[in-house]
């Protein structure tokens, strides 16, 4: 019988806990280490959309993703008694005439069928929502109640392995040695906080930060998730969650007023109400310049590995691309291209 390879999870946002538990599906020793403060993964709000409605294109790989999400995320509710994988229909208000002809014309293509709805008379008679270019509605949508989901899924982790709640002090990395316990494999999960990592901080990955505010509102429908400039989430009993911003290499955590009125000058496209502001929110993704992931091995340190730059669309990428890694890592399985960090030249 092979040994049972020891993991270090350097990171318990969305990444780290996704490999984590897939590390534990393939009975490694996980010890996943993590401070407690997250700025991205906890903050966002979990919906899982499967179409980029700028030109109206598929969002990458979705075709792979969405299958194995929804098993990924049921089957965890299944093994911690818990419910926060939801279905949400999506409708998007079409911005113009030009964003409604895209839609007609993809919604006739054989690969855009399962995600989208053929407009009907109803969608541009829709009125619960400004609507002077018709609407389109997604189908194969969802979201996650992302703090149960932390909640339970680090219990969970933490029942079959060691969870350190604690800095991450790279003084105390020694090669395969952290604090004095050898692994056989670490990997760093760390987000936009990669800028601290001296082994694989030459990848581009940038801070994004992103705020989102939760509303109340009398006159949005609890039905749906509207979109048109922003997102709007249901919540029950009249509260919604209404985002994001995007504001490019920033790394601060605070809440702004002007990102809060941005927003809201947004939501304005949707509805004339003037609404009650219950709450705001700020955190930062790890983005890259090249909209894929950075997911591979150390070109020196065969042992550091790095799972990262998942950005916006991350709840869509983490389950498989998760599995995938870790395919890769005990079987041996080639990364895909677009993920590797092989892309990159360290010495740029």
């Amino acid at each position: 019988m092979s040994k049972k390879k020891s993991v270090l999870v350097v990171g318990a946002g969305l990444s780290g806990i996704c490999i984590s538990l897939q590390l534990q599906e393939n009975n490694c020793s996980v010890t996943l280490v993590d401070n407690g403060v997250n700025f991205s993964s906890r903050v966002a709000v979990g919906m899982i959309n499967p179409l980029v409605f700028r030109r109206m294109t598929k969002s990458w790989r979705v075709d792979d993703f969405l299958p194995y999400l929804k098993t990924f995320y049921s089957t965890i509710e299944k093994q911690t008694d818990s419910h926060f994988f939801f279905p949400v229909p999506i409708r998007r208000l079409f911005s113009s005439e030009q964003e409604r002809d895209f839609w007609l014309k993809k919604e006739k293509r054989e690969d855009f069928q399962p995600y989208m709805n053929k407009v009907s008379s109803e969608d541009y008679a829709y009125d619960q929502g400004k609507n002077p270019f018709g609407s389109g509605r997604v189908n194969e949508t969802f979201f996650l109640d992302t703090e149960l989901f932390y909640k339970k899924t680090i219990t969970y982790i933490e029942h079959k392995g060691i969870i350190l709640r604690e800095e991450f002090d790279f003084n105390s990395l020694k090669d395969n040695n952290y604090n004095g316990v050898k692994y056989d494999e670490i990997i760093f999960c760390q987000g936009y906080l990669n800028k601290d990592n001296s082994y694989f901080n030459y990848l581009p990955i940038d801070p994004t930060k992103g705020q989102v505010i939760t509303i109340k509102s009398k006159s949005l429908p609890e039905d749906v998730s509207l979109n048109r400039k922003c997102f709007i989430l249901p919540k029950g009993e009249q509260k919604f969650k209404v985002g994001s911003t995007y504001e490019w290499h920033n790394t601060t955590t605070h809440i702004t007023e002007e990102s809060k009125l941005h927003i809201l000058e947004n939501l304005s496209y949707i509805i004339d109400e003037k609404v009650e502001v219950i709450e705001q929110i700020a955190g930062v993704r790890p983005t890259v310049k090249d909209r894929r992931p950075v997911i591979g091995t150390h070109p020196e340190y065969k042992n550091y590995h790095i799972f990262n730059g998942l950005g916006a669309k991350g709840y869509m990428l983490a389950p498989l691309l998760s599995k995938e890694f870790v395919d890769y890592l005990i079987f041996g399985k080639e990364l895909d291209k677009e993920i590797d960090i092989r892309r990159f030249n360290k010495s740029e």
